[in-house]
């Protein structure tokens, strides 16, 4: 009886204190996943780990989440933004930077430890306001061994893709294997998609809204619904049913040969099978000109304006700027670091690496479109998937178009 009231004198010790302080005075800090993959949370729990390991004043605390965008979206507008957090590249988070609710960088020495060429794609009119960490780059995963094994080489056309997907067929593969089921991936794949078909495709969209560009003339809007036909005519009927987990499961268990998603697939598919023989390449051009790999910064760090202890948030930061805790998160989310001296010698991807290093490379359509333009497009383009009528989709496309331009 005496331990039992110990324990719940302990513990009522614990919530008195509340989330700000732990009982000994350590600081408490929240860090806010926004990537729900295990392999990202691991590698930052690792880290944190360590962190907490070597900085007895100061425990930070990771949380996670399903639906990063809406609670990081409500918690801004309750004022209530966890001390810390990740985010990819929108211009939603850049909107919360423009309303003071995240810290300036400006001036930190850690940022010295970043490429600066990836720091400078990180800035927003020229300020600091978050510290890149990694990139995800799109492309198309490829099973080597069926490949091999139908004698087939990997597609540098979108003539040699589809070419590639008839033999699949014929020989009783699903050619790919789509989590068509979260909208976000959908999304995703559409804008992506539109990029390689053309860079510069923000500019074809502007001029459209402007009255500069007849919609028949859009490269974009001539050739993506066609394209997007074309990969949902050679995926499996019930791909709309299937989320992206699923995918994955049925695309290491060999039901299909060709999977379009990012870097950071490739851990997810390698915890299900170590041995999987897989290659990521890009994804050819729909329009036969050269393939160019659509890049954007995946994971950086923020911290909100509010927090109570900017200097331990700062530590942290610091700490995370280290080759020692990058390579921890490199190696174990898979993506490509940008803190200098980090090691990536990645076999899987040395065909996408090749085509970066040449400078075949564009900046994400996410990171230049109007706010909210893709979420409010990818309903129309699961609609593709479903109906593959090419008309319906220009006509809400243009719709979109006219909404969000406007702004």
């Amino acid at each position: 009886m005496k331990k039992l009231l110990c324990i719940l004198c302990a513990l009522s010790l614990l919530l008195t204190l509340g989330a700000g302080a732990l009982a000994d005075g350590v600081i408490e800090l929240e860090y806010l996943n926004h990537k729900p993959e295990a392999s990202a949370i691991d590698a930052m729990q690792a880290i944190i780990d360590a962190f907490n390991a070597s900085h007895p004043d100061i425990h930070v605390t990771q949380t996670t989440t399903l639906d990063f965008n809406t609670v990081l979206t409500t918690r801004a507008q309750t004022n209530d933004l966890p001390d810390l957090f990740s985010c990819s590249t929108s211009s939603s988070w850049e909107l919360l930077y423009k309303d003071g609710m995240i810290m300036n960088l400006d001036g930190q020495a850690f940022l010295e430890n970043v490429e600066a060429e990836t720091l400078s794609l990180s800035q927003l009119d020229g300020e600091t306001w978050r510290m890149p960490y990694s990139l995800s780059c799109y492309g198309l995963y490829v099973r080597t061994d069926i490949f091999e094994k139908l004698g087939l080489a990997l597609p540098e056309t979108w003539e040699d893709l589809l070419a590639s997907c008839e033999t699949l067929k014929a020989n009783g593969y699903t050619p790919f294997i789509m989590g068509d089921k979260d909208m976000g991936t959908v999304g995703q794949r559409m804008e992506r998609l539109m990029g390689i078909i053309n860079p510069d495709c923000n500019d074809e969209f502007a001029a459209i809204y402007a009255g500069e560009l007849d919609p028949a003339d859009s490269v974009v809007l001539s050739v993506f619904p066609q394209a997007f036909i074309d990969i949902a005519n050679y995926s499996a009927e019930d791909s709309l049913g299937v989320d992206n987990e699923a995918a994955y499961q049925n695309f290491v268990a060999g039901q299909g040969a060709l999977m379009i998603q990012g870097t950071w697939a490739l851990a997810t598919l390698q915890a299900y099978d170590p041995e999987l023989q897989v290659a990521f390449i890009p994804l050819p051009n729909p329009t036969g000109d050269v393939a160019k790999v659509p890049i954007s910064i995946d994971t950086s760090f923020c911290v909100s304006v509010n927090t109570k202890y900017p200097e331990a948030c700062l530590t942290f930061m610091e700490y995370m700027s280290t080759v020692e805790a990058a390579q921890v998160y490199c190696d174990g989310e898979g993506s490509p670091n940008v803190i200098k001296g980090v090691v990536y010698g990645v076999k899987e991807f040395e065909k996408i690496t090749a085509a970066m290093n040449e400078g075949r490379v564009f900046v994400s359509l996410n990171a230049v479109w109007p706010s909210g333009f893709r979420n409010a497009l990818r309903d129309y383009a699961q609609a593709l998937i479903m109906d593959k009528d090419a008309e319906p989709f220009v006509e809400a496309a243009l719709e979109v178009i006219g909404e969000y331009y406007a702004k």
